[in-house]
């Protein structure tokens, strides 16, 4: 009885070493530990949107900043560990998010890998600063304009990255990061689609705008932006500007100038009463619409606004 029972200890003993050291071994440990749901944090609304769309059920996204602005935004000590404490943090750019060099400089022991979404696109130039030259020692993040989400087909490039990120970061989930990019840069395609006839038609092709956040939808439907304020909402314009654009008004028969959900409209109430001209919420998405649409669906509607008020078409 002895002897069987320690025959079999030593069987035992066997299996364990074999498939400890063997590559089938090794293998299921593998699995076992990439299985685990990774915790990705997002720095505001389109991050958040985007990434959630790539990521579907595999892993659980959230976000620091859902009811402000961008610009001008601050983490909070709260956020700042939220940051620290996840695996995954994806921001939009370092343009737009600036502080995320304090972050990265800061880090520690945190062992949370940072993903810049944009790194890679061919961003804008802030509309005025287009004839600029780069020369050493400028701060050239500066001269882009951040807002490319606001382009479908944009959206649809950041997608792309941010999947080609977490492809890298988690393998064992690529095929669903890349089919969930594909089916989304399928969707922007059918939006643009949906609207560039519909833009070509019409008879007025130039907009105004609280804040000059929407020149890549501008430049997707070959229209043209006017903004009050500069690339940042959260810098007045001057008087001069305010005067300015009043005369652009009469001269260009603008009937509606676009606020946001978000910022201070009184610029644009002064020069709506001087002009005559409507006032309509257009929303840059800069913030949660608190809402179960998707980004795309979310984009639509702002595109429909645009598109449907254009004109003075209130209907």
């Amino acid at each position: 009885m002895n002897k069987r029972f320690l025959s079999l200890f030593l069987l035992l003993c066997s299996l364990t070493v074999f498939f400890s050291r063997s590559p089938f071994g090794s293998r299921i440990h593998a699995q076992d530990s990439s299985s685990k749901p990774l915790e990705i944090v997002t720095s505001f609304y389109p991050m958040y949107a985007i990434t959630k769309q790539i990521v579907g059920k595999t892993h659980d996204v959230k976000v620091i900043n859902s009811s402000k602005g961008i610009h001008g935004f601050e983490p909070s000590a709260n956020d700042i560990a939220a940051i620290y404490n996840a695996d995954i943090f994806i921001y939009h750019s370092n343009t737009l998010e600036s502080w995320t060099q304090n972050i990265k400089a800061n880090m520690g022991d945190s062992k949370v890998v940072m993903v810049e979404a944009s790194r890679g696109m061919d961003l804008l130039k802030v509309q005025g600063l287009e004839e600029i030259d780069e020369i050493e020692g400028m701060n050239t993040q500066a001269l882009y304009d951040p807002h490319s989400w606001l382009d479908p087909i944009e959206a649809g490039l950041e997608a792309q990255l941010i999947a080609d990120q977490l492809s890298k970061i988690d393998p064992d989930n690529q095929a669903t990061y890349q089919d969930n990019a594909e089916k989304f840069n399928e969707e922007a395609q059918l939006l643009v689609d949906k609207y560039q006839d519909k833009f070509s038609q019409l008879t007025t092709r130039t907009f105004i705008t609280q804040h000059t956040a929407f020149s890549y939808l501008a430049n997707r439907f070959n229209l043209t932006q006017l903004g009050i304020a500069g690339v940042s909402s959260d810098i007045e314009p001057s008087s001069k500007k305010i005067v300015e654009v009043q005369e652009f008004v009469k001269d260009h028969n603008v009937n509606t100038i676009y606020v946001e959900p978000t910022v201070s409209d009184k610029s644009a109430r002064v020069i709506s009463e001087a002009t005559g001209t409507t006032v309509v919420e257009l929303s840059p998405l800069e913030t949660d619409p608190q809402n179960q649409l998707s980004f795309l669906e979310n984009l639509e509607q702002v595109i429909e606004t645009l598109y449907s008020t254009i004109e003075g078409d209130l209907s």
